[in-house]
């Protein structure tokens, strides 16, 4: 609950695989008052053979770990989240653990990408689709239970409806759940659907996805956002948290 108050009305930097490292973070995370690392991949036959695979062995993974969080952190007030990814949820488990152990804060588990090798597993956000949900349920069940604050991280609109998903997640002792909100359409935030979540459930919501000024992250606050984030314009402005952190005050 503490970790809750100081995270709520702020904004963080959300995760952007192959790029949010801690060193990116520690430099473009001015404002947040959480960075997200990631996503890395737990994958241990996997290590050496692709990028950003954690290493398998618990010593070397929490050394891993604590060189970047090192890194991220600027101060002791900023909260440092990792955006996982796996196939196995017990590898999953195991590289949570050890990110905890590193000194890690929040661990997010991503059931929103589109990498393709675990896609075609029906793993990240094909496991929303009813035929995987009960094997999501189980994971998010035992994330639930290890003694590390754990974010479910979704995709709006890969399901029309994703109140069977948050019927069950409102009951689980998730840390909280972070949806990217963006509309490829309009190429905006859906901040009406950020409405309708939390006029449903009392869970803490993080967002991001085409937030683009101050204005815009007002709104999504007002609508009962949680937390703010932001990626790609971050890519191209450094300084862009940092200054809409400011226009907030």
């Amino acid at each position: 609950m503490d970790m809750r108050k100081n995270l709520q009305n702020k904004l963080f930097l959300s995760s952007m695989m192959g790029t949010t490292d801690g060193s990116f973070c520690a430099e473009r995370g001015n404002g947040c008052a959480m960075v997200q690392i990631g996503a890395y991949l737990a994958e241990p036959p996997a290590y050496g053979k692709r990028n950003l695979v954690l290493p398998p062995e618990e010593e070397e993974c929490i050394n891993f770990f604590a060189d970047e969080c090192k890194q991220a952190k600027r101060s002791s007030e900023i909260s440092v989240c990792l955006n996982l990814a796996t196939p196995e949820l017990e590898w999953g488990l195991q590289a949570s653990e050890c990110f905890y152990k590193a000194g890690g804060d929040i661990v997010e588990i991503n059931i929103h990408g589109g990498y393709g090798p675990y896609l075609r597993l029906g793993k990240l956000k094909a496991m929303v689709l009813p035929e995987n949900r009960p094997e999501l349920f189980r994971w998010l069940e035992a994330f639930s239970e290890i003694d590390v604050p754990v974010i479910a991280k979704f995709r709006e609109g890969v399901i029309p409806d994703y109140s069977p998903v948050l019927d069950r997640v409102a009951e689980m002792n998730l840390f909280g759940v972070h949806f990217n909100i963006r509309n490829d359409e309009t190429k905006k935030p859906d901040i009406e659907f950020v409405r309708d979540v939390k006029q449903r459930y009392s869970i803490f919501l993080l967002v991001s996805g085409y937030v683009r000024d101050s204005e815009t992250v007002g709104k999504l606050f007002e609508a009962g956002a949680d937390m703010v984030g932001f990626a790609e314009p971050v890519m191209k402005d450094p300084k862009f948290i940092s200054e809409i952190a400011g226009q907030l005050i």
